[in-house]
């Protein structure tokens, strides 16, 4: 176990030896956060009859958080497992869909997030106004449009982010269109911070000011506050987790030239954010919590089900069916 430590603290590239270890990190934590946001996914795109805008973009969240779950069992960890690299095309493909098109899902949809709680808590009219367009659902598909795009732009050659095995994560060719896109890319997601940054610190300010309603009783202004609490909370701890995944696909990596360290920031924090985005947005969103927990239970209450056979009646019930017959 030291000689694996040591070659991860000081080798330049990666041996057979961290390439096994990495696999195994990111197995453990792939499917946990693969099972997690799958079943976060199903309960609020089938199971949840009236979705509001906040829970399309949880769904919307959770369907990005799955693509790269499940996108890094499926390329990442056969490609450091097995002995040969993986095709060029293959990896050009699989970064685009998994560390561009998935990846950008989850700072899209915080973005939407944000919005939504900022127009819920400071403009509530505006939020119940009723829209021939609804506002949410324009928003998602914007947003999915700019994934898309991202999906097919850089496919032509020398604008590829591929699944080096040597540094144990996704890293850009080094051509004038890889530089052009990080620049731009650091440009953008520092305005992202900025602005979700900013937008929760005006969040929980709300989260401390209760403003008072007299068109409502007191418990129902307390239980709204209490959800809406819970809600800008959730919108805050997510914002805080697409804000360090971007500084480290973006800043942090560059730091220290520790493999391990690369490895952590590149490829296993991708992951593992996504994966503990999901326990946060089950453990905090009342609805999608309780929609989890039914579709957990639908397996047991279905197992405890037993086909009791119809019996006929014994020799005392029918003298006293008889009897009751008998009676006027």
């Amino acid at each position: 176990m030291s000689s694996v430590l040591d070659e991860f603290l000081y080798s330049e590239f990666s041996t057979p030896s961290t390439r096994t270890v990495s696999a195994v990190m990111l197995i453990v934590v792939s499917i946990i956060g693969s099972i997690m946001n799958v079943l976060i996914f199903i309960a609020t795109f089938f199971r949840v009859t009236k979705r509001d805008g906040f829970l399309k973009i949880c769904c919307f969240n959770s369907f990005g958080s799955c693509i790269v779950c499940i996108g890094y069992l499926a390329f990442p960890v056969p490609s450091l497992l097995l002995e040969d690299p993986p095709n060029h095309w293959l990896n050009a493909a699989m970064g685009q869909f998994i560390a561009w098109f998935g990846w950008s899902i989850g700072p899209l949809s915080q973005i939407l997030l944000t919005v939504n709680r900022i127009i819920a808590v400071y403009f509530p009219l505006l939020y119940m106004k009723k829209y021939r367009y609804n506002p949410t659902n324009v928003g998602i598909g914007f947003s999915f449009f700019v994934a898309f795009i991202l999906l097919v732009s850089f496919f032509p050659e020398g604008c590829h982010y591929l699944f080096n095995r040597d540094y144990l994560g996704w890293v850009g060719e080094f051509t004038p269109c890889i530089d052009i896109m990080q620049k731009t890319f650091l440009v953008v997601m520092m305005t992202i911070c900025a602005l979700t940054t900013c937008c929760s610190v005006l969040l929980f300010i709300k989260l401390i000011i209760h403003s008072p309603n007299f068109r409502v009783s007191n418990a129902q202004l307390a239980n709204r506050h209490r959800k809406n609490r819970k809600l800008i909370i959730q919108a805050i701890v997510q914002s805080i987790l697409i804000i360090v995944d971007s500084l480290n696909s973006t800043i942090t990596y560059n730091l220290f030239p520790n493999l391990f360290f690369q490895f952590i920031t590149l490829s296993f924090s991708m992951v593992f954010l996504r994966t503990l985005e999901g326990f946060v947005v089950f453990s905090i969103n009342e609805t999608i919590n309780e929609e989890v927990k039914k579709m957990l239970r639908m397996k047991s209450s279905a197992s405890n089900v037993f086909i009791v056979p119809k019996r006929s009646m014994s020799t005392g019930q029918r003298n006293y069916a008889r009897q009751s017959q008998s009676i006027p």
